[in-house]
Order: structure tokens, then C-alpha cells, then sequence
């Protein structure tokens, strides 16, 4: 009972951990190289949870075997450090690369636990990191132990580095979420170095894990998937919200120009990349009272409250924050867009299609006017 209360951290964060295991297992209908990568993280740090108090509990202890769960037990704790670090990353760059081929290629990123692995080695006949005495059974400290920790830091600062690296080639959404899912676990682990018996060093990783579930594995029925944007079917809701409690509001819809030609000359995944960029301007550049939403495809709606809009206003400002972009497809991107206010005769269909029909001149005379450069 006193290893209960003094562990009982990580007895919480254990329980937790086999019940996000089974929710992911009984929700996930569809299987995805994302989820596989969470649940190695899960089950690694449930072996770490195991491993931690396993030290403490056979330190000093004298039976048959004794030595051998004390030793092997801090040896996988350090060995488990690493392997847990290069599934996190793996994580990390799946949701910004979306391609299981560039992680199985390096890995998995468990190169750095293979180093462990070997020094490890080296341990048992010269201790680096940590002894055993083999007659009282009791565990001591290396004096390279602090490298170990040194080093771990360093991967996750990488981690941090190649987050930042990468951030346009994803949703700042994403990047807020991972920036926590590392967070959690460097907290944990400097507030351990103050003081050894608060285990919070892995039980605070399975609060990013949580975090990470929540906001990237399971998406709402609101939400677009890429863009983190609502989708077609929170608009409608919205809109029909609008006007059954008769506020003002109107529509802005827009569609991509050329977007086609995007994917046909950089490839699909360039365009999602694209759709997602488009998606964090309309974020930037709309501070009004409303909603956007990606209604399909390369085509976005922006819903306004109020009775003064001004949709000329918000598209010279999406120019304007597009224009500031490094990205050179992003920069050069262009977007057709047509407004209507809600009137009383009007049906939420009509004001649609009235909007819509707008859009798609604007989208003529833009190709119109791209043809006679052309001819010039």
C-alpha cells in the first residue's frame, strides 16, 4: 500500500493510458499510419511507468533474482528514453510530411536509441551511467549520468528545431498542439530535477499524449480535416442559427483560381499544403464576428454578422497577407469571391446561389483578363 501512495501518479497516468488504448482501438474504424505511431508512444510510456517505480521498489531489496530486476530495470528506464523520443518524432513529422516511407527509412528515429543501447552495454562492465551493487543490491549513480539527460535534452530541442523547420509545410493549429505535446514532458522532467520523489517526469508526457488524441486523432464532426477550418455542414448550421434568430449577417464565398493547375504541375500533396496556407490567411485577415469554413474542394465561405460588411476590404487584406508569404505558390495565389447579404424574401439557398453566381463571374473575367495577357 505505501508503494500505492507514493506512485500513485503513476498508477493514474498507467489507468489513463489503457483507456485512451481501448478508446483508439474501439473508435478507430478506419486505420491510419498516425494512430499506429500514438499507440508506440502509448505503450512506451506505459513501459516507463512500469520500469520507474520497478527501481525503486527492488533497490535494496535481497531475494533470489534480486540483482537482476534491479539492473535490468534501470537498464531499459534509460534505454526507454530515447526509443520513446524517436516515436515522438516520427509522430511529428508524419503530420507535417504525411509520408510513412521517409519514418520507415530512418527508423523510426532510433538511431540515438541504438547508441543508448550500446553504452549501455559498456555499462555493465564499466558503469557510465548508474551500478548495481551485487551485495547489497543498492542502485548508484554514474558519473556520466548527466550526459544521458544532456543528450536526451538535445533531442527534443532538435525535435523543437525541426518543428519550427517545418512549420509551413502544415497547419499552425498542428504546430500550437506539438508545441504543448513537447512542453508537458520537459516540465515534468525539470520539476523531477528539484526533487526525485515527484514522478512527474513521465506521467506528464501522458498529458500530451491526451492533448495529441484529442486535437489531432480525433476531429470533430465541426471540423475540416486538413484545414482545421469548420466544414460545409457547420456553416449550413450556423447560417440557418442566423436566421431563425433574424440577425444580420451575409456571405462571402471564394474559390481558388488555378488551383488545378497546382496539383497537376506540384502534385496533390503541394495542394493540400496550399489549401492549408490559404486557410490561416482567411484566419489573419477576417477579425470579424462570423465564421469560416472550407465547403469543399478549393472553395471557402466566410460568414459575417452585422449589416456592414465589407468583402472588398477582406479580400485586399487576404491579398495582402498572401503577398507577405515566403512560399512562391502562396504568394503568387489568386482567389475569385462573390458576396450577398441575407434579405427577408430570400431563401439561405438563394442567397447561396446568388453569391455563388457572383463568384464564378468574377472567375470569368479573371480568366478572361489571364487569356489576353497571355495573347499579349
Amino acid at each position: 500500500m505505501d508503494y500505492l501512495v507514493q506512485f500513485q501518479l503513476n498508477v493514474f497516468a498507467f489507468a489513463i493510458l489503457i483507456i485512451l488504448y481501448i478508446i483508439v482501438k474501439m473508435r478507430s474504424k478506419v486505420e491510419t499510419f498516425s494512430k499506429k505511431l500514438l499507440i508506440l508512444i502509448m505503450i512506451t510510456s506505459a513501459v516507463a511507468m512500469a520500469l520507474e517505480p520497478a527501481t525503486w521498489i527492488f533497490d535494496g531489496m535481497l531475494f533470489p533474482g534480486a540483482y537482476f530486476l534491479e539492473y535490468s530495470t534501470n537498464f531499459l528506464l534509460f534505454l526507454i528514453g530515447p526509443v520513446l523520443g524517436g516515436f515522438m518524432l516520427s509522430y511529428v513529422e508524419y503530420h507535417i510530411f504525411k509520408d510513412p516511407k521517409r519514418i520507415i527509412k530512418k527508423g523510426y528515429y532510433q538511431h540515438l536509441s541504438v547508441l543508448t543501447f550500446f553504452v549501455l552495454l559498456v555499462n555493465m562492465m564499466y558503469p557510465l551511467y548508474f551500478d548495481v551493487d551485487p551485495v547489497s543490491n543498492s542502485y548508484s549513480s554514474g558519473a556520466f549520468k548527466d550526459i544521458h539527460y544532456v543528450v536526451l535534452a538535445s533531442f527534443y530541442i532538435y525535435m523543437m528545431y525541426f518543428l519550427l523547420k517545418n512549420r509551413k509545410n502544415t497547419n499552425s493549429y498542428v504546430i500550437n498542439i506539438f508545441l504543448g505535446f513537447f512542453a508537458l514532458p520537459i516540465f515534468g522532467m525539470v520539476i523531477q530535477m528539484f526533487d526525485s520523489k515527484l514522478y512527474f517526469s513521465w506521467t506528464s508526457g501522458v498529458l500530451g499524449i491526451l492533448v495529441a488524441y484529442i486535437f489531432l486523432e480525433s476531429t470533430t464532426t465541426e471540423e475540416d480535416f486538413l484545414t482545421k477550418l469548420y466544414n460545409r455542414h457547420s456553416s449550413e448550421v450556423y447560417l440557418k442559427h442566423l436566421k431563425e434568430v433574424e440577425k444580420p449577417f451575409g456571405i462571402m464565398l471564394m474559390d481558388l483560381n488555378n488551383f488545378k493547375d497546382i496539383n497537376d504541375e506540384y502534385g496533390h500533396q503541394k495542394g493540400d499544403q496550399v489549401l492549408i496556407g490559404f486557410a490561416n490567411v482567411l484566419r489573419k485577415a477576417f477579425q470579424q464576428k462570423g465564421l469560416i469554413a472550407r465547403i469543399g474542394g478549393d472553395e471557402f465561405i466566410i460568414i459575417f454578422e452585422g449589416e456592414y460588411m465589407k468583402p472588398d476590404q477582406i479580400a485586399a487584406d487576404i491579398d495582402l497577407h498572401l503577398n507577405k508569404l515566403e512560399d512562391p505558390v502562396l504568394k503568387q495565389l489568386s482567389f475569385s469571391y462573390g458576396f450577398e447579404m441575407y434579405q427577408q424574401q430570400f431563401t439561405l439557398k438563394e442567397m447561396y446561389m446568388a453569391a455563388d453566381e457572383k463568384m464564378y463571374r468574377y472567375k470569368r473575367e479573371f480568366k478572361s483578363m489571364k487569356d489576353k495577357e497571355q495573347l499579349m
